[in-house]
């Protein structure tokens, strides 16, 4: 993923209200809930040929209260980030929800859900 996207889904994620950073929280994270992000990229046989490079953006949501914290941001992931845009750098994207997991944590008060968006970059020239 580019860094253009990186900050797209962030900014995406922080509009909707969802408590995020990339891989880690530098400073204490929020009580409630919150989310980290890191991503996989897909390998593309026709990058070259169509510019598009697929990639999956794995959030990881905790939270040592309810169940139910981790459930609302979910429901707000799924219904708000289906979205496309042209960004800044005139790399199209287009950002879908796929699906969701609880985790395990081998701690009996921390909650774990990880949510994974598709998402698809297209690069014009570059």
């Amino acid at each position: 993923m580019g860094i253009a996207a990186l900050n797209y889904v962030g900014g995406l994620l922080l509009d909707i209200g969802i408590p995020y950073n990339f891989m880690y929280w530098q400073e204490k994270p929020p009580d409630d809930y919150y989310f980290v992000g890191e991503y996989i990229e897909m390998p593309s046989a026709t990058l070259e040929e169509n510019g598009r490079l697929d990639s999956t953006f794995i959030l990881r949501g905790f939270t040592r209260k309810s169940w139910f914290h981790l459930e609302q941001a979910k429901e707000k992931i799924e219904k708000h980030c289906s979205r496309t845009a042209i960004l800044s750098d005139g790399t199209g994207i287009a950002v879908s929800y796929n699906s969701a997991v609880v985790v395990p944590t081998g701690d009996n008060e921390l909650k774990s859900i990880k949510i994974n968006l598709d998402v698809k970059e297209w690069k014009v020239n570059g």
